[in-house]
Order: C-alpha cells, then sequence, then structure tokens
C-alpha cells in the first residue's frame, strides 16, 4: 500500500535532508505533515518563536544546574534533588520558558511534550534533531508570563490538555512478541490465545484511530486512502466480534497486520495528541465526588506499616499486603522475609501456592509478633470442600498460627457444596479461628448467589485488578468497582502489573510510562498507587528484594485526578469497537465515539 509523498515546497531541502527520508516512506498517515514543522523559530512572536523537533542537549557542558525549588519545582528533578538540578515536570513549553527567566543564567531552554519535562540550558551549543521536543531563548515565551514554573508536584493538577502517546501504545500493542503466533490463524502453532490475541488488536486499532484523528483536518483530508484503511481495519475487528470465526479472525488479523508494518515508521516517530480533560475530571467515578480515595496520615494511611481499610465487620486491614503466588520453596521463604523486613504487615497466599510452610517459617524468624500481622489464605480445592476444618487445621500449622486474619474460598463452585463449605466457614468465624470471610475471583453475579445464602456475609473479594480489567479478569456489565463499594465488600487486587490471564502487560505500556515519567516512579508504583487512589488494596508480588521494597513505596506521592482519569480511559480502548464504546460502565475518556473512523 503506498501513499504519494506530499510536496511541501516552503520546506528547504535541507530541511528534509535532516528529518531523513524514512519518514517519506509508504503509506504513512499524514506522516511527514503530522511530525515535519516547517520554518520555525524564525519568529521572535509567542508561539512561533519555538523551534519544533529540536532539543538543546547538555552534553556535560551546557547543562544549567541550578536550585529550582524557587520557581516550584517538585518532580522530574535530576536524582529527585529539585535544589541541584537542570530539568524539571513543566505544565507546557510556555512554562518551561517563564521559568527560563527567571532562573539565573538560564539562555535557552528545550521542552519534551510526551514526559511533559523542561530542561534549562546555559547555551544552545547541544542542538540536536529530536521529535516530541520544542526549545526556545530565553525570550521565547508567552507574553507577560512571569508565573512559576508551574511545577506537576503530588498537589498541583496538570492542564486541561494533556499528551496522550497514542501512536506509541499502538505500536507497542501491534508489536508484541505473543502476538506473532497467531498471525497466521486460529491453529497455528503457538496461537494457544486467539481471543486474547485479538484482544490486542483491538487495543492497537483503538490507538492508531485516535492518533490519526489527532492530526490536523488538513493532513486527514490529504490522506484520505489511508484512512480508508484504518477505517477497514477498524470493521473487521468489529466483524470479528460481531462473528467469532476462524474466517473473521483471519480476515482481521492479516490486515491489521499489512497496515501496522507499513506505518511502523510513522508510528515509531509521531508526536503525542493533545487530549482535552474536564476541569475536574473525575479521578475516582464510583468513589464518592468522583474524587480518589485519601490516603493522608490522618485518615489511615502515611506509609505501608500504618495505611489500613476499614472491613465492614469492624476490623481493620493494611492496604498493601505481599503476595505470594508463584513462590516456592527458598524463594517463597527469602521474598517473604524481605517483604516483613520492607515494612508489610499483611501477607497473602493460598492452598494452591503449595508455600504455606515457607510463608510460615519467615514469619516465624522474622520476630515480628503475630498481633501486628494480618495473615490471609484460601482454601482452593472444592473438592475438600466437606472436610474444610482438617485442611484448615493444616495450614494454621503450616504458618505457624493458632488463627488465620482472613479465610477465603478462592473461586466460585458448586452451588450445594459452596453453601455447605460457608456454612462451616461461619461457624469457624463464630469460634474465632477465622476473623474475616472473604472470598477470590467471585464477579457480581457470583457474589449475588452467595449472598443470597448466607448469615455472614463475606466482607472482602480478591481480584485481579488491571487498567486493562479493572476488578476481574475480563470485564462485565457490571463495574466490580462499583458493585463493591455498594455492598459494603473490600476489594482487593491481584496481579496489578501482571498481564496474566491476557496479553498486554501494563507496565510496558506507553500510556503507562508516560504517567510514570512525569512523576519519576516505576509503572508499577504507578500502577499500585492508581488501584489505590480507586480504593482498591493490593498484594504486589515479588521474589527481588529491590522490586519487595520499591512495591512498598507507595505513600510519599499521590497521581493527579487528570491522570486517575488517564488511566481509567485505558479500559474503553481495550473494550470498544467501532460499532459502540464500551464497557459502559467506563467513561470514553479519549473520544473514541467520536472518531468516525
Amino acid at each position: 500500500v503506498q501513499a504519494p509523498l506530499p510536496r511541501f515546497r516552503e520546506c528547504s531541502r535541507a530541511s528534509m535532508t535532516r528529518l531523513g527520508k524514512r519518514r517519506w516512506r509508504a503509506f504513512v498517515v499524514a506522516a511527514s505533515a503530522a511530525s515535519l514543522h516547517c520554518g520555525v523559530g524564525q519568529s521572535g512572536t509567542w508561539p512561533s518563536c519555538q523551534e519544533r523537533d529540536v532539543v538543546f542537549r547538555h552534553a556535560h557542558v551546557y547543562g544549567l544546574f541550578a536550585d529550582l525549588t524557587a520557581i516550584e519545582a517538585k518532580e522530574g528533578c535530576w536524582l529527585s534533588d529539585c535544589t541541584n538540578t537542570d530539568k524539571f515536570i513543566s505544565a507546557s513549553s510556555g512554562a518551561c520558558g517563564a521559568a527560563c527567566a527567571q532562573v539565573d543564567g538560564c539562555q535557552f531552554w528545550s521542552y519534551e511534550f510526551a514526559i511533559r519535562k523542561c530542561f534549562l540550558r546555559k547555551s544552545d551549543a547541544g542542538r540536536e534533531a529530536a521529535k516530541g521536543f520544542v526549545s526556545g531563548a530565553v525570550r521565547c515565551r508567552p507574553p507577560g508570563d512571569t508565573a512559576t514554573a508551574t511545577a506537576a508536584s503530588s498537589a498541583v493538577e496538570p492542564p486541561t490538555r494533556v499528551p496522550v502517546p497514542f501512536a506509541r501504545a499502538a505500536a507497542f500493542a501491534a508489536g508484541l512478541p505473543a502476538l506473532r503466533p497467531c498471525d497466521g490463524g486460529v491453529g497455528s502453532p503457538g496461537c494457544d490465545n486467539p481471543y486474547g490475541a485479538m484482544g490486542v488488536w483491538r487495543y492497537a486499532v483503538n490507538n492508531l484511530r485516535l492518533a490519526v484523528a489527532g492530526l490536523p483536518e488538513a493532513e486527514r483530508l490529504q490522506h484520505r486512502s489511508t484512512l480508508g484503511y484504518v477505517k477497514q481495519i477498524a470493521d473487521d475487528v468489529a466483524n470479528f466480534y460481531r462473528s467469532p470465526t476462524a474466517e473473521s479472525f483471519q480476515a482481521a488479523v492479516g490486515n491489521c497486520r499489512a497496515v501496522f508494518d507499513a506505518l511502523s515508521g510513522w508510528l515509531s516517530g509521531a508526536l503525542p495528541v493533545e487530549v482535552a480533560l474536564p476541569a475536574q475530571p473525575p479521578g475516582a467515578p464510583h468513589l464518592p465526588g468522583g474524587r480518589s480515595a485519601s490516603l493522608s496520615e490522618g485518615e489511615g494511611g502515611g506509609d505501608i506499616a500504618t495505611a489500613t481499610a476499614d472491613l465492614a465487620d469492624g476490623r481493620r486491614m493494611p492496604l498493601v499486603g505481599f503476595g505470594t503466588w508463584q513462590l516456592v520453596g527458598q524463594q517463597a521463604y527469602d521474598a517473604t522475609i524481605a517483604a516483613l523486613r520492607s515494612g508489610y504487615r499483611h501477607i497473602d497466599t493460598a492452598q494452591a501456592y503449595m508455600n504455606e510452610r515457607e510463608v510460615g517459617l519467615a514469619i516465624r524468624d522474622s520476630g515480628i509478633p503475630r498481633s501486628e500481622l494480618f495473615i490471609a489464605t484460601k482454601i482452593s480445592d472444592p473438592s475438600e470442600y466437606p472436610m474444610l476444618d482438617q485442611r484448615l487445621a493444616q495450614q494454621l500449622e503450616a504458618l505457624g498460627t493458632e488463627y488465620l486474619d482472613l479465610y477465603m474460598l478462592h473461586g466460585p463452585s458448586e452451588k450445594a457444596g459452596q453453601e455447605a463449605a460457608w456454612r462451616m466457614l461461619e461457624a469457624l468465624h463464630d469460634r474465632g479461628i477465622v476473623r474475616s470471610l472473604g472470598v477470590s475471583n467471585f464477579g457480581p453475579r457470583e457474589l449475588e448467589d452467595l449472598l443470597a445464602s448466607v448469615r455472614i456475609k463475606p466482607v472482602y473479594v480478591q481480584n485481579k485488578m488491571s487498567i486493562y480489567t479493572p476488578g476481574e479478569q475480563s470485564n462485565g456489565d457490571v463495574s466490580m468497582l462499583a458493585y463493591a463499594r455498594e455492598h459494603g465488600i473490600a476489594l482487593m487486587g491481584y496481579s496489578v502489573i501482571n498481564p496474566w490471564p491476557a496479553m498486554l502487560p501494563p507496565m510496558e505500556d506507553p500510556h503507562v510510562r508516560a504517567i510514570a515519567d512525569r512523576y519519576g516512579r516505576s509503572p508499577a508504583q504507578v500502577l499500585h498507587r492508581w488501584a489505590l487512589q480507586l480504593g482498591v488494596a493490593v498484594i504486589p508480588r515479588s521474589g527481588s528484594p529491590t522490586r519487595i521494597a520499591e512495591n512498598a513505596r507507595l505513600f510519599d506521592f499521590r497521581l493527579s485526578e487528570s491522570d486517575m482519569h488517564l488511566l481509567n480511559g485505558v479500559v474503553s480502548l481495550c473494550e470498544s469497537t467501532v460499532d459502540r464504546v464500551a464497557p459502559a460502565w467506563a467513561a470514553d475518556v479519549y473520544g473514541l465515539g467520536a472518531v468516525a473512523f
């Protein structure tokens, strides 16, 4: 598929040489026009004084290291030290220029849209061509702008228009190695999860639609044929979900692969699209006022040891626990010890994990009093429900404790057996052997069935939590977060950073990484913090002491409501097609419903 090369008569041949021929290749949806900026930096007035696709590198010489706390720089500083830095998070290129004007010795500045970072320079001698940047001299700033740098700290809301990396997200999804085995169709070697593969293509295509929709109108008109191919693959994906057959799968996958391969050059270099957000976006729509849960020191928060949630039975549970799934033997022991030393006081395990004895030994050897710990485990095998009390006795012995803070059914099962098991749990609760009762992997429908037959209601449900599937392993018609809150059930999220059981790895997603870069945090920290601000407790799991400690540092920063809104919107990129925006309970944050192709 070929698109004719646009003719930019106003651009010099030198500019085309500098940009390189790769940007002028086949089937690039307005690629050159979207990323090539001609005649910039020629006028002394704002905003045309900005030089686009240019960065002034520090080159170990030209960076202006200074104390930037005076201009309210708080995030994104060099080595997290804003008293000696040449960079920081800033709300806009205009704010970056204004900051340069206020710092002694600053002569030039550069601004990177994708991560909203401002760089201050003593000289422009480190000039390089670089997509996604704008740069200017100290005099290049909005007229009369003497405001501070508007650093995006944990207490400052970002602007109402934010850059969103749709093109990079589309390329990320389409380029996943796990997707390739299904290129040959259903039944191809290694294509074990065709529905999961189509879910990835749906995500990739929705991001592509938004990336193209963000181009200037003139460019979209110029490349109508290209838009036709984008519309075709969007229709192909929707057709699979209308009629999921091997034939519709092959048609969609084959066409998607051809289009994305042809567009790869443009996708790798396209700028983020600025998305307009409400002045006060709802960061947590299911919570009072639509605002994120408060995790401040005075309200049960502060750090991993003191941040707690109130359960409906009057007991308190640490908001962040340590998960032990897939940790066995010595690794389970070592990881649990590392977690306890890092401040975790909530430990989660299960019969199916086959590590309760190692977890119990780690708890014993830690020396931490039992009264300071919250220990949770599960019965995983429904065939053992008739002897549940005996199984629990074995689990208590393995864990080295006389009681459990929380005991769960690991998943739904046959109705009569499940009801009998719950009656036994209620008896154990009455005797004080189990302090609180809960379930895992139950959706709203399964919980409705259980609640209709119990004397003591579950106060806790532990489910998959992901930006792609918030609250369940797959998205349903009802929001699990809203359902749990309405019924007074605490929701615990597992595998927040793990692709399982789907294929998209959230820690590699450009949507997540762009936000993580803004805060100078790891993607894992941002994802777990997102869940916490939604009112969901989390149980991060790792075998690495470094990662275990990193996952504990979740209470010294806060995501803005706008960034929460952006993360909440990712689910609609996963579930929507040209036929409808889905799921119905999620906001159309990115405006997919307004895209005509």
